[in-house]
């Protein structure tokens, strides 16, 4: 147990001390007088209860009310308080200088919003009394955990943070107390600093060695510790072993954490990997994805293939050049294979038929089990929207699915942001301050209040470790020009069909979301 109390008496009586010593080795009458400090005796039940250690969740707040008794028939208003924290391992910086204290409270309570990074702390209670300067130090061990999530970036006024919301839906087995939203996490680990410009996140975990949150931007990104949200590197060129010719990132897929092996970066329209079940692999990427040995300029959207039930690709891309095709990535990611069939619902590798058609594609995600959902607009047909399902999940037996006319679809013609369920085939889609839900076949419905704002991010949640709600719940972000707010909806995964809709405010203009686990 790491509590000690020290006590520091008045050294002002020292030299008396000495002198009546001295009288007394010659003439010990065994008359004398002490002075009694006035002191305190302090406990807090909950450290005393978890034999000198508790932790809190970063960012949050910490009250604590210490059992303090005072000696001598002193009161309360005769001591200063000061609550302090340490590291347990303080780090050196440049200079070699340590980490030093923190005060954090001069009051006998202590209400602190948790404002330093996650990590192991000590923390301490001094007691000193103002006249006699007798002081009662009471240490104990405090450690600050991670916030796991859902992780949403915003900005307000050009200037962006990290906020996380928390229920036990979204992590498992989490508290009441732990409930509600964490705001300012970035800032709060990086002595306020903000964040700007970011285009997208995502979140990587390769067996809690490389475990980074990354804010992409237009040419680069900021990249994290995950643990601390604590800024580790703004240097892109980090990322190539050959550096690309432009800096220019669209989109990042790390595998599920757990499996873990494969990482996909888009860059200027060229795919680089990292396969991390290769011996001494490294955070580093090698040269862009080729086709045949030619270099290739893909669509900017990666959609995953899950790694399980045997399946023997990882993602499909999108060729845009020529007649257009979708190409995958087998277990190995050596190389982007055309899919073997040629016929069925359409054509894979011929996706604009020879010139009949223009296809540009505007969203690519998984769909129901592993299988792919592509959005079209046809340039040749004023923009006429189409989607086309295809199951590439096995090299030995790609299939193409369905193709269907989504120009029917409400406010379609104003769609920008697409989402399809992993577990049943239900797409939503947003038009300006709305949010449809569509079963494949079927009618949308709106599922928006409609007092929302314009909508400016759109996920389904995902989750390694908690199958009841993963796929099943859909995080919308709104702004109305002042506020922000996100939305979480659980829906049933195979209509569509909501079944709560709760609401969280308080953010500026949400840029993107992620689970954090």
């Amino acid at each position: 147990m790491n509590i000690f109390m020290k006590k520091i008496f008045n050294t002002s009586y020292i030299p008396l001390v000495l002198v009546f010593l001295f009288v007394a080795c010659f003439d010990d009458k065994g008359n004398y007088d002490y002075t009694d400090l006035k002191d305190a005796v302090i406990d807090i039940p909950e450290v005393t209860a978890n034999n000198g250690k508790i932790s809190r969740d970063g960012y949050t707040e910490l009250t604590l009310t210490p059992d303090i008794k005072f000696n001598m028939g002193a009161k309360a208003e005769e001591f200063d308080f000061e609550w302090s924290i340490f590291p347990q391992s303080p780090k050196a910086d440049e200079d070699d200088k340590y980490e030093s204290k923190k005060v954090i409270g001069n009051e006998q309570n202590l209400s602190w919003t948790i404002d330093v990074a996650p990590g192991d702390y000590y923390l301490v209670l001094r007691v000193t009394h103002k006249v006699t300067k007798a002081v009662t130090d009471y240490k104990f061990e405090f450690a600050i955990n991670t916030i796991t999530g859902w992780v949403v970036y915003d900005e307000k006024n050009g200037e962006g943070d990290l906020h996380v919301i928390r229920d036990s839906e979204i992590v498992p087995d989490l508290s009441e107390e732990q409930t509600g939203v964490v705001y300012n996490c970035f800032s709060g680990s990086n002595d306020g600093k903000k964040l700007s410009g970011g285009k997208f996140l995502s979140w990587r975990n390769m067996d809690n060695s490389y475990d980074h949150i990354f804010v992409w931007k237009e040419d680069g990104f900021v990249k994290l510790e995950a643990k601390t949200y604590e800024v580790v590197s703004e240097d892109y060129s980090t990322m190539f072993y050959t550096q690309p010719s432009v800096y220019a990132p669209m989109c990042h897929y790390y595998e599920n954490p757990a499996y873990g092996r494969m990482e996909f970066l888009m860059n200027n329209n060229e795919l680089y990997i990292i396969k991390w079940n290769t011996m001494e692999q490294t955070e580093k990427y090698s040269m862009p994805l080729s086709v045949f040995g030619m270099a290739t300029k893909f669509a900017p959207f990666i959609a995953p293939v899950p790694a399980s039930g045997g399946n023997t690709n990882r993602a499909v891309l999108y060729d845009p050049s020529g007649n257009g095709g979708f190409r995958t990535i087998a277990n190995n990611g050596s190389s982007a294979n055309y899919p073997s069939v040629t016929g069925g619902v359409y054509n894979p590798l011929n996706m604009n038929e020879s010139g009949a058609l223009k296809l540009n594609l505007i969203a690519m995600e998984q769909g129901r089990d592993g299988t792919t959902c592509a959005v079209f607009r046809n340039e040749k047909d004023n923009n006429h929207p189409w989607l086309y399902t295809a199951d590439f999940r096995l090299a030995a037996s790609p299939l193409t699915l369905a193709k269907y006319d989504l120009a029917n679809l409400e406010n379609i013609d104003k769609a920008k942001l697409f989402v399809f369920g992993n577990r049943g085939d239900v797409m939503f889609y947003s038009a300006d301050n709305q949010v449809y839900a569509w079963t494949f076949g079927g009618a949308p419905k709106a599922i928006l209040p409609s007092e929302s704002g314009n909508v400016t991010a759109m996920k389904l949640y995902t989750h390694s470790n908690n199958e009841e709600y993963t796929g099943r719940i859909l995080f919308v972000a709104t702004y109305d020009g002042n506020e922000g707010k996100v939305y979480k909806i659980t829906f049933n995964e195979l209509n569509g069909a909501i079944v709560n809709t709760q609401e969280f405010k308080g953010f500026g203009k949400v840029i993107d979301m992620i689970i954090k686990e």
